[in-house]
């Protein structure tokens, strides 16, 4: 029986400032892997939090994108909450 791969999920822009990641070695041998927005250096884990395939730093990318969204709409949201209550006082 042989086992289908599962497709690789595409990697999403930095969510910080939309630039393209980077694929980077790092350890003490450069045996793991982490990816870094190759305009903000931003990465989703601490270097020691890096893991050791490509397919788990893809996922640890992606997902920080998502949070950094939502953390973004928060922001944005809250922002605009301040504003409106200035205007209206």
């Amino acid at each position: 029986m042989f086992f289908k791969k599962k497709p690789v999920e595409p990697l999403k822009d930095c969510a910080f400032c939309g630039g393209t990641p980077r694929l980077i070695k790092c350890g003490d041998q450069r045996e793991f892997l982490v990816y870094q927005c190759s305009r903000c250096y931003e990465t989703p884990v601490n270097f020691w939090e890096a893991k050791c395939s490509e397919r788990a730093a893809r996922k640890f990318w992606n997902h920080r994108t998502l949070e950094a969204v939502h953390i973004i709409n928060i922001y944005n949201w809250v922002k605009r909450t301040a504003l409106t209550q200035e205007n209206k006082e």
